[in-house]
């Protein structure tokens, strides 16, 4: 059985990561950072798996139909 990947809020995307919020929506504007996943009408959330992914190399990640 494989783990479930739990989602983040930006409170914790932003603590994880050191980027400011405006930071954030920028670099996924410009696809350099992964996009948050609709969890239900007004609240969104990242994959961990995903924050993870660009932390191992922010320069040159790329977003993947799994991200």
């Amino acid at each position: 059985m494989s783990e479930l990947d739990r989602f983040m809020r930006e409170k914790d995307v932003i603590e994880v990561t050191s980027l400011s919020h405006s930071t954030i929506w920028r670099a996924m504007k410009d696809g350099r950072f992964p996009r948050p996943i609709l969890i239900s009408p007004g609240r969104v959330g990242w994959r961990e798996s995903a924050i993870i992914a660009w932390q191992e190399d922010p320069a040159n990640w790329k977003a993947t139909e799994a991200a």
